[in-house]
């Protein structure tokens, strides 16, 4: 199983580009000390569940979150994101990294600025059948392959669902300084892959209890899953129009929490850094700008409520948004890469 993946690594090695990103240190003062809206459980309690990122920090955002990608489907959710200029958030699952085609579309969603997570999923659903070392290991070699094709390693992870959690796997995760991902609204996507619109009409409900019940915006961080068992490829349109009609503002995660250091500084590292597009930078990009019903209107309204011109406000292609130094992955370095995970 490990040869077979060293070869697969070693033939993308010369296909792919990777922007190197602009790394920015954390302050000392602020490693793992954000504060986070978290689930607040028990401390000291054998077995209690680690605290999860549930919301943003501050009301009328949102971070809409992808799961268990990418997929056949997932340049569909970028390219309809693309055309309502709004960023999102992708929890990665390393396993499909081995394929050229998905690896690219890793490498494209992380170059029109989205934000990259992780979704971990223990091997076979068994956390049984393996010890603490085996699974940390298997961890870090997920995110260390995220790492090769990006140039940064995740810090935010969202654990695979299972019942009951998995509060040992919860608390490895956190021991090697990663920060688990819930969420406060569940869009159960999986119940609308032919109506596509029931996607939206739970964010619409959701806005419309919050609404009834506190008369104020909320935050919140959703879940979708962009593979094709789902209708989230096709829903983007309309849930971009509900957020944005109901008043709220699409954020990166590293946004939503206020965030400089999202990232890794390395997978196996336990301090943080941000990149070009991390928030606090010039790159860094938020909001939404509703792509227009009529493609002869010249005019597009922001999330704002201004009026500006179509050809200023297009999104710019990743081409035009890569300043960094662009580096091959050169097969030496993968297979030393893999060499020492194995």
């Amino acid at each position: 199983m490990f040869g077979s993946k060293v070869q697969r690594l070693v033939s993308l090695a010369g296909l792919f580009a990777i922007s190197l990103p602009t790394l920015i240190a954390a302050d000392d003062s602020i490693i793992g000390n954000i504060t986070l809206p978290v689930w607040n459980h028990p401390t000291g309690v054998v077995g209690a569940a680690t605290p999860q990122v549930t919301a943003c920090a501050n009301a009328g955002n949102i971070a809409v979150t992808y799961n268990e990608g990418p997929s056949d489907v997932t340049s569909k959710v970028l390219n309809g994101l693309k055309n309502n200029q709004a960023r999102g958030n992708f929890f990665v699952n390393a396993t499909w990294l081995y394929t050229q085609q998905y690896a690219m579309i890793l490498q494209r969603a992380y170059n029109d600025g989205h934000f990259i997570g992780m979704t971990y999923r223990v091997p076979n659903d068994n956390p049984a059948a393996m010890n603490d070392d085996q699974l940390k290991q298997d961890i870090l070699n997920d995110a260390k392959t995220i790492q090769t094709l990006i140039g940064v390693s995740p810090k935010y992870v969202r654990l695979h669902y299972t019942d009951p959690p998995d509060t040992r796997t919860e608390h490895i995760l956190s021991d090697l300084g990663f920060t688990l991902v819930g969420y406060n609204l569940d869009t159960q996507d999986y119940n609308f892959k032919t109506n596509p619109t029931g996607v939206a009409d739970v964010y619409r409900k959701t806005f419309h209890t919050q609404q009834e019940t506190y008369d104020s915006l909320g935050s919140f961080v959703s879940v979708q899953y962009d593979i094709p068992d789902t209708g989230s490829y096709l829903a983007v349109n309309d849930v971009v129009k509900a957020i944005h009609e109901n008043g709220y503002t699409m954020v990166r995660l590293d946004g939503c929490l206020n965030d400089k250091t999202p990232y890794k500084s390395a997978a196996d590292a336990k301090t943080f850094v941000g990149d070009k597009f991390s928030f606090g930078t010039p790159g860094y990009h938020q909001g939404q700008t509703l792509a227009p019903a009529d493609a002869k209107d010249s005019n597009v309204t922001s999330s704002n409520g201004e009026v500006s011109d179509k050809a200023a406000a297009a999104p710019k292609s990743s081409a035009s948004i890569i300043n960094g130094s662009v580096m091959a992955v050169v097969i030496s370095s993968v297979v030393s890469f893999v060499a020492a995970q194995f």
